[in-house]
């Protein structure tokens, strides 16, 4: 009887004794260092003990069934001449969601001894992400009015900041800043001043349909074969030539205040209205 009861005691002590994997036991461990923030970024923080010099990590995520991974996150913290007690690698742009694999491999260096490494990787939850900002508290239906945000109107903001651009721009007439714009290409000699128009807004709707031209182009004429004319607003001229820029349409239509102005730059448009007056002295005036 008395080895019956000691045989059912090493029956019941032997499964306690099986020990843990100690990389697995590691991983835990590091894992709780690694904070994952939502909407993004990533924080490790390594507590400096004995003689640990450096950290070095390198993480991929949902590149397990890659042959040849790149490493979304390659970063390294180091000690410097001070004494700390916390090593930190902050990547705010990193970004991680939920259910993501998440792999990584960090390298601990010290000033003696050769480094460690540790291998680990895990799947993502979305409970153990930190939120960036903190959560917004919606107010109840019966809140003061003084409590709830003031709704914007961008359309009277986006006229009020135009307004304010378009006068400033005004401002910088004066220096020489213009509401011109040159038409480049299939140059054509048109006499009547409408159909001249009419063959600039047409060329103009082929090169770039999406602004409408028709009332937003003025005083067109000619010069040194191109084709001059006006825009309504300053403003309006920088965002046509916003739109122009890096497309085919950029080298017909271009800025008329970086080009080279030339000292007859107008006399295609006044050839058919200007009076020449010559003087007893054989000086020839040019009434504009």
């Amino acid at each position: 009887m008395k080895h019956t009861i000691i045989l059912i005691s090493t029956l019941f002590l032997v499964p306690m004794t099986v020990s843990s994997d100690p990389i697995e036991s590691a991983c835990k461990q590091f894992n709780r260092q690694i904070s994952i923030y939502r909407p993004q970024g990533v924080v490790v923080n390594q507590r400096v003990r004995r003689n640990l010099v450096g950290l070095e990590m390198e993480v991929y995520i949902n590149q397990e069934e890659r042959s040849n991974p790149m490493c979304n996150l390659c970063a390294n913290a180091t000690l410097s001449g001070r004494r700390r007690k916390l090593l930190q690698i902050n990547k705010p742009h990193v970004l991680v969601l939920p259910g993501d694999n998440f792999q990584y491999t960090v390298t601990k260096r010290y000033r003696n001894g050769p480094p460690a490494q540790l291998s680990c990787q895990f799947r993502v939850s979305g409970d153990r992400m930190i939120p960036s900002h903190p959560a917004v508290r919606h107010c109840p239906e019966n809140a003061p009015r003084n409590n709830v945000v003031r709704e914007i109107n961008y359309a009277a903001e986006k006229r009020l900041l135009e307004d304010t651009i378009n006068e400033l721009l005004s401002a910088c007439e004066a220096a020489g800043t213009t509401k011109m714009l040159i038409l480049l290409g299939n140059y054509q000699d048109i006499e009547s001043e409408k159909a001249l128009k009419r063959y600039v807004i047409g060329r103009l709707d082929s090169l770039l349909p999406s602004v409408e031209w028709d009332g937003t182009v003025e005083n067109v004429y000619r010069s040194n074969g191109r084709f001059v004319f006006e825009v309504k607003t300053a403003l309006l001229k920088l965002k046509i030539l916003h739109l122009v820029r890096d497309a085919e349409a950029a080298a017909s239509i271009v800025d008329y205040d970086t080009q080279a102005r030339s000292t007859y730059d107008r006399d295609d448009y006044f050839d058919e209205d200007y009076d020449e007056h010559e003087s007893t002295t054989g000086v020839v005036e040019v009434m504009f």
